[in-house]
């Protein structure tokens, strides 16, 4: 089933609450969204909810099971992948070095089978990887580094991924080719996805819910049709 629950309170950095408060919850297959300008808090929103940014309390569920006191890397073992802003990958490792990497950190070292199910898995939906494969992950350009950024996350089979701006710095084509992707992994893994992000169209390409925040605050929430229908809000806070 795969449903994932969060709250968030007083997120921020020292005595600066960012977030004073925040509530979501997806499911398997489904996609939620962090809509907002800069500064709107949604980067504080997914470091506070992976344990990375300060919070007076987070509670995490997925499927009735309390993570609340997992730190980020026991999240990675309970199959909650972060991907970060800034496509960060091993700039000096090769791009089959970073994928192997991510596998292993959770796996045992002599799955070979699985290791090789799960390389297909992502050439299939990032082709460019296969080609790149001996190749530093530094000397890719951004958009091919973003793309290896979401397949070292697919390889520990994510039950829940967390992307933060997948789209920042990428050139349109390269945005339409991976939110495509995005839309497969949803329609497919059984994943369930919160992600952050400012493009609002490439976002409702694959969203199914989404909050709007507003200085830290949920502004809007909702279905995306809900939030497309509404003009003033849209207008307001996402400037459409």
């Amino acid at each position: 089933m795969n449903r994932f629950e969060v709250t968030i309170e007083k997120a921020g950095y020292g005595e600066l609450v960012v977030v004073p408060s925040l509530s979501l919850e997806v499911s398997g297959g489904e996609l939620l969204v962090l809509l907002g300008p800069n500064g709107a808090g949604k980067t504080t929103s997914l470091r506070a909810l992976v344990g990375t940014v300060e919070t007076a309390a987070r509670r995490l569920k997925l499927d009735g099971q309390d993570l609340s006191a997992l730190s980020a890397w026991q999240l990675a073992r309970a199959r909650i992948a972060f991907v970060p802003d800034g496509a960060r990958c091993f700039a000096n490792a090769t791009v089959e070095e970073n994928l192997r990497g991510a596998f292993e950190a959770l796996s045992p070292r002599d799955a070979h089978g699985e290791r090789r199910r799960l390389f297909e898995l992502v050439f299939e939906l990032f082709p460019i990887l296969r080609e790149r494969l001996g190749q530093l992950a530094g000397s890719m350009s951004g958009g091919q580094r973003q793309m290896l950024a979401v397949a070292r996350a697919l390889m520990i089979e994510p039950r829940v991924m967390v992307l933060d701006e997948p789209s920042a710095g990428l050139a349109p084509k390269l945005v339409e080719e991976l939110f495509e992707a995005l839309g497969r992994i949803k329609s497919t893994s059984g994943c369930a996805i919160v992600m952050a992000e400012q493009n609002f169209a490439a976002a409702m390409s694959v969203a199914d819910t989404c909050l709007v925040l507003d200085e830290g605050h949920v502004a809007l929430t909702g279905t995306m049709e809900e939030v497309t229908r509404n003009e003033k809000l849209r207008i307001a806070y996402l400037g459409l």
